[in-house]
Formats: structure tokens, C-alpha cells, sequence
């Protein structure tokens, strides 16, 4: 808020000039009575001089009208979107961080439309995988939520994501998203105990990534009490299945394992196979 300058208002000041006394003279001894008395002239009294006047008022100064400054004069802008953003993706709080919301804030700052907002958050299933994730973001306006939206795609943000927020009383929600995923759950207690012996996931995740080249990318794993999860994400889930269901059932550890082909959100009707 900027405070405006108050004019000043000057009162007014009673003052007066000194008044000089005069003297009068003195009267003159009387006259000797003869033995006919000589009537005297009476003096003539001394002429008073009248008080100074006083000098007249200044006249009250009218108070300084306000200038308005700039800053008054533009238009009160409205109050920033708190935008939250969905993203069904099974990312840990910090990898969230560096592939999508810094580069959404920084954007937005760049462009002077907005910045953070008030966190994040992070929602696990039973067996503690992570389902869906989210974060909130400040903005203008409608489009300053359009320019996140794009820096999310960029990012890789998956199909069926959402960003909501309130405009004009009403309540909007916007869905993005470009790519899809192809989720791999190994089977962890089942298999003959040399296969445990003389495998690694790590191993598989090289093979599938040289299967997958450069239209699949793995971006999560997670290690359950009787399964071991492993992501990888494309712009086309079925081609990327196809491009790694070779690898899976060349390698001993994935031989039994259950792969979903997920186009999004869950409401749009993931496919499950199970392998062996």
C-alpha cells in the first residue's frame, strides 16, 4: 500500500505590534492670584494617539489537494489463481520437484505471472505405492495456467493429469498430460530361489531401456512386500509394451511377472497382462 503525502494545513497566528505609551505634560504650576483673579485657559489635553491597529489575518491557505501518484491511477489487479495440479504418477517428492514444479515456477516467474503456491502431497495405496501426486502453484490468470500446463507436457507429465482452480466463482478443472505408461511388477517370493541367486532388477532395467532406445523411458521403481515395480513411460504405451515384451520374457526374474498398459488415470481402463 502507498501511503499518499497529506497536504499541510497552517493556523493561524495571534500576534500584535507593541503600543507605544505617550507622555503627557505636565501641568503648569497656577498663576499667583492678583487681587483680581485672571481667569486661566484650561490646557488643552494632550492629544492620545490611537493604538496601532492590529494587522489583519493571513488568510487561511487552502489544504494541498493529494496528487495521486502512479501507482494509485492503474487498476487494481485481481488476486492470483491457487492452482492445483494432479499428476497420476508414481514419483517420489523430490524427483516431483525436478521435472515438474521447478521448472513450472520458474516459468511462471519469468514471465511475471506467478510462483509457488502452498506445497505438495503425495498419495500411497495400502501397500505403500504411490498412486497420484500433487502440488499448487499461484497464477494471473487463465493463461498463466495454460503456460504450466505446457512446461508439464514438456516435462512428460503423464495423460489424464488435472489442474484445478476457482475463476469467477467458478470452479474449473483443465486435464493434460502427453504420455503413458507401461508399469512391470516382478514377482519377489514365487520364483526357484536361483533365479533370486543369479538375477537383478537392475540388470532387466538395462535390457529393457536398450529395448525400449529412445521412445520409452524409465522413470520409477518401487519395492513391495512380495513384488518389485518397475515404470516406464512413452507417448504410446502398446508400442512401448511391444518393444519390451521380448526382453521380459527372455530374462528369468520377469518370466511370471504381471505388466499393466496404463493410458492415463486409472478411470481410463488400464490393460493388464500377466506373463508365463
Amino acid at each position: 500500500m502507498i501511503a499518499e503525502s497529506s497536504g499541510v494545513r497552517r493556523g493561524k497566528i495571534a500576534y500584535r505590534y507593541p503600543v507605544k505609551k505617550t507622555k503627557t505634560k505636565a501641568k503648569a504650576k497656577p498663576v499667583a492670584k492678583k487681587k483680581k483673579p485672571v481667569a486661566t485657559k484650561k490646557q488643552a489635553a494632550p492629544n492620545k494617539k490611537k493604538p496601532a491597529k492590529k494587522p489583519a489575518a493571513a488568510p487561511k491557505k487552502k489544504p494541498v489537494a493529494k496528487k495521486k501518484t502512479a501507482a494509485a491511477k492503474q487498476p487494481k489487479q485481481a488476486a492470483p489463481l491457487s492452482v492445483n495440479v494432479t499428476l497420476w504418477e508414481p514419483i517420489q517428492p523430490i524427483d516431483r520437484g525436478e521435472r515438474y514444479e521447478d521448472p513450472v515456477f520458474a516459468a511462471l516467474e519469468e514471465a511475471g505471472v506467478g510462483g509457488p503456491g502452498d506445497g505438495g502431497g503425495t498419495l500411497m495405496g495400502k501397500d505403500g505405492e504411490i498412486s497420484e501426486v500433487d502440488f499448487d502453484f499461484e497464477a494471473a490468470d487463465p493463461a498463466a495456467v495454460k503456460l504450466a500446463a505446457e512446461v508439464l507436457e514438456d516435462n512428460g507429465a503423464p495423460k489424464g493429469s488435472q489442474l484445478r482452480y476457482e475463476h469467477a466463482g467458478k470452479e474449473v478443472t483443465a486435464t493434460f498430460g502427453i504420455t503413458e505408461c507401461v508399469a512391470i511388477y516382478l514377482d519377489g517370493v514365487n520364483l526357484p530361489n536361483e533365479v533370486y541367486q543369479s538375477t537383478s532388477a537392475q540388470e532387466l532395467v538395462d535390457k529393457l531401456c536398450d529395448a525400449a532406445g529412445d521412445d520409452g523411458e524409465f522413470r520409477h521403481s518401487f519395492q513391495g512386500k512380495t513384488e518389485t515395480s518397475l515404470f516406464f513411460y512413452s507417448l504410446d504405451a502398446e508400442a512401448l509394451y511391444a518393444s519390451l515384451e521380448p526382453a521380459l520374457r527372455g530374462y528369468p526374474l520377469s518370466a511370471t511377472a504381471r505388466v499393466i498398459v496404463r493410458y492415463g488415470k486409472p478411470e481410463l481402463k488400464p490393460r493388464e497382462i500377466r506373463l508365463g
